[in-house]
């Protein structure tokens, strides 16, 4: 789960997850049980309980509410989990914006609050949202209301989507409110536009505020969009005007307050074809500023022109600057993501461009820009031809190739991105990026993104030569990715490659998990070198057919770390005869502790009955006056009595030795012995 805006990526943590889970679960169980039922107190003990250990390290803890996802600390719910969906849910359709939690919060008070929350919004009493409670009431918790009767919510009207309609003057009455609360109600449609954004530009910046008043603002655009009524275009103006009020800061702090960047983006296409064009400018500005500066400086200036001309030029120039603008901003605003690159020069050039009333004719003549500069303008206009791949390729032979990746992946274009793709990405290119050291690992990643399966056979390459195993562990990453294929091209390299190369092509065959149909890993099962057979030997034990033979080799094998990992892959499941093979392995002198401890696990989870005589044997040394005595600390000692705890205590010879060392001085004893 993440968080939109001003948090960017922030994880929500599992303590928030865990709590609002828990919020979640109580409330359905106020729906499901009636106010007696027993179940439902103990709920709301556990949910206080959740809420104090939360409130241990923070005053308040405050949700956002949007139809579908919670804001909390700077992190969004995942709009898929159907718990907290249906939370978010729950909260919307009460009307409620945002609930708050102050250390202290009682029982009787949690209770009360929650019981009003469970209620359904549709009954006689309706939505808690038009109803709150005194602040003396629940003086822990604090309730925002949505504060607009706008929305329909489906299932509450009986009329068909297509026909509800909403009331102009009361959207903009209810954005009023919500910026102004002291008014109590007695604010009218005459709302000043200015008044209300200085209201605004004084808010309290938080998420859930500014996430109601962008709401209100989509609304604006949503419903106005392609109607025109008197009290429409009336309430167009007021909201274009609010916009072009507001300090740019408070439009991107609302923009950041968005769900997702499909939202945002939604809006300012909403209202780049229904606002003033003065609006849409700072909406396309606010909008770059908030996800790194995607659209140019440039760009931005000469939109800022056109807005010019569509207010105050001739009544032709007037249309036709007004359509270019609308149909401009909605393609810019496909992508938010690009940074200036320009060279301060360049940018005062432009800036020359872009003055409203030039008054001379010698003007600073416009310089043929560099390859950056002519690249960027055409990802940006969707430009191509031979200037175009010329400066692509100037760029490519002085070595700038993550610069023009860059560029490429920021594209607000993405058919004229595409098209260049084509030049950039080639298995030479990937070779020669491949072959710097260290590579640049997110150039290699996007060139072989692109390639596709033409990239597998540079990157078998290089896991072929690599040294490192940084560099290896890349490789693999990026093979696997490329599944079947990439296994089918790599087996054929196998026979004939070096030791290192087999073990490497066989650790890829193993994470793929899907094998050519004609390759068969036994032979080298028995290769000489053990890296390439413990390899071998892990694919074999993962596979039903082989994996008895695969088990019996492994124990079987004088390599230490193949034999360990035999009797790893024997605790799962252990045929019997591979359980004969162990009892050998445990009773060799020469077997090492560990792995003799690692053998009584798999035989006592195996519970061969006649295994218990050994156990005791093992747990015991010498018998006192009054039973056997537990033997000294070993790890073959603390395996038998762990076995022992966990499969025979009930066995009257167990119990006795198990007592023992349930009172032993030895930590580790005592806690084999309480294993279950």
């Amino acid at each position: 789960m993440t968080a939109p805006g001003r948090a960017g990526a922030a994880a929500l943590s599992r303590e928030l997850a865990d709590f609002l889970v828990e919020f979640s679960i109580v409330l359905h169980k106020r729906a499901m049980y009636p106010p007696d039922h027993p179940h439902l107190r103990a709920s709301s003990d556990r949910f206080v309980r959740r809420l104090e250990s939360l409130c241990e390290l923070r005053e308040q803890i405050t949700l956002g509410v949007t139809q579908h996802q919670l804001l909390i600390e700077g992190a969004a719910t995942d709009p898929q989990n159907a718990l907290l969906r249906e939370l978010a849910q729950r909260l919307h359709r009460h009307r409620i914006a945002s609930v708050g939690f102050l250390r202290g919060a009682s029982l009787n008070e949690i209770d009360d609050a929650l019981g009003a929350l469970s209620a359904d919004p549709r009954g006689d009493r309706g939505p808690l949202g038009r109803r709150l409670p005194a602040p003396d009431a629940w003086p822990h918790i604090t309730l925002l209301a949505i504060g607009y009767e706008r929305l329909v919510l489906q299932g509450e009207s009986d009329a068909p989507e297509a026909d509800v309609r909403r009331d102009p003057q009361s959207l903009w009455v209810g954005l009023a409110q919500l910026a102004l609360p002291g008014t109590d109600g007695a604010l009218d449609a005459d709302a000043e536009p200015l008044v209300v954004a200085q209201a605004i530009d004084r808010g309290a910046s938080e998420v859930a505020y500014d996430r109601v008043v962008l709401d209100y603002l989509s609304q604006v655009a949503e419903e106005t969009s392609g109607r025109g009524s008197v009290g429409e275009a009336r309430l167009r103006d007021r909201v274009s005007k609010l916009i072009a009020a507001m300090q740019p800061e408070t439009l991107r702090r609302l923009l950041e307050a968005g769900a997702d960047n499909a939202e945002r983006q939604k809006f300012a296409l909403s209202a780049s074809q229904v606002l003033a064009v003065d609006a849409v400018v700072e909406v396309v500005e606010a909008a770059a500023a908030t996800n790194g500066q995607a659209i140019s400086h440039q760009l931005l200036r000469l939109l800022h022109k056109i807005a010019h001309h569509a207010q105050q030029g001739s009544a032709t120039a007037r249309i036709e600057a007004d359509a270019a603008l609308r149909k401009n901003v909605g393609r810019l605003v496909a992508s938010w993501g690009l940074e200036d690159p320009n060279p301060a020069e360049y940018t005062r050039v432009l800036e020359g461009m872009v003055r409203l009333s030039p008054t001379t004719s010698d003007q600073l003549a416009e310089p043929r820009p560099a390859p950056v500069e002519t690249l960027q303008i055409a990802l940006e206009v969707g430009g191509s031809g031979e200037r175009v791949r010329a400066a692509l390729t100037a760029l490519l032979d002085a070595h700038r190739l993550r610069e023009v990746i860059q560029l490429l992946d920021r594209a607000p274009n993405p058919a004229t991105a595409d098209e260049l793709w084509l030049h950039v990405a080639t298995p030479e290119r990937l070779r020669g990026a491949l072959a710097e050291r260290p590579f640049d690992a997110t150039m290699v990643d996007r060139l072989s993104d692109k390639l596709g399966r033409d990239a597998i056979d540079p990157v078998l390459d290089l896991l072929g030569t690599a040294t490192d195993r940084a560099t290896r562990a890349h490789a693999l990453r990026l093979l696997c990715s490329y599944g079947p294929p990439a296994a089918a091209a790599a087996a054929r390299r196998l026979a004939d490659a070096p030791w290192f190369v087999q073990r490497n092509i066989l650790l890829l065959l193993a994470r793929i998990g899907e094998w050519p149909y004609d390759f068969d890993p036994q032979p080298y099962a028995t290769h000489d070198d053990p890296r390439v057979r413990r390899e071998a030997l892990r694919m074999l034990l993962g596979t039903s057919r082989w994996r008895t033979g695969a088990l019996v080799a492994s124990l079987e094998d004088r390599d230490e770390r193949i034999r360990r990992m035999g009797l790893v892959a024997a605790l799962r499941q252990c045929p019997l005869e591979v359980a004969r093979l162990i009892e050998k392995t445990v009773s060799a002198p020469r077997t090492p502790p560990d792995l003799r401890a690692l053998g009584i696990r798999v035989l006592a989870r195996a519970q061969a009955g006649a295994f218990l005589p050994r156990l005791l044997g093992i747990s015991t040394s010498r018998r006192r006056w009054f039973g056997p005595r537990l033997a000294p600390k070993s790890p073959e000692v603390l395996a038998a009595v762990s076995a022992l705890a966990s499969y025979w205590r009930q066995d009257p010879r167990a119990a006795a030795l198990l007592s023992q060392a349930l009172r032993h001085p030895d930590p580790e004893i005592r806690a084999a012995a309480a294993s279950a």
